[in-house]
């Protein structure tokens, strides 16, 4: 008959669970430096963008100030001296077989 006891662990499987468990902790760590990391480029990368994004409203704003009609009159009348035409624009009709192609 066979004696039920104690089953002795080898030292093999002692080795094999140890290097088994070092390598999960090591690829969790491995695994948290990379997020960390992640995490990092990308805030840098949201703060470039809302940086990009506020200078686009800016110069939009900028756009449109300049485009104001009252500010290209005023422009035009001082610093061009160019004033609008009394008379009003002639329209010049071109034939087809003028028109070069």
């Amino acid at each position: 008959m066979r004696r039920v006891g104690q089953n002795k662990i080898s030292l093999f499987n002692i080795m094999l669970t140890l290097f088994a468990f070092s390598a999960i902790v090591i690829l969790y760590v491995n695994n948290i430096i990379t997020v960390n990391s992640l995490l990092a480029e990308n805030n840098n990368i949201m703060n470039e963008i809302n940086s990009q994004s506020t200078l686009n409203n800016s110069l939009q704003t900028e756009i449109e100030k300049l485009t104001n009609y009252e500010n290209i009159k005023k422009l035009l009348d001082g610093k061009i001296d160019l004033k609008p035409s009394a008379l009003k624009p002639k329209t010049i009709i071109v034939k087809e077989p003028y028109i070069m192609k």
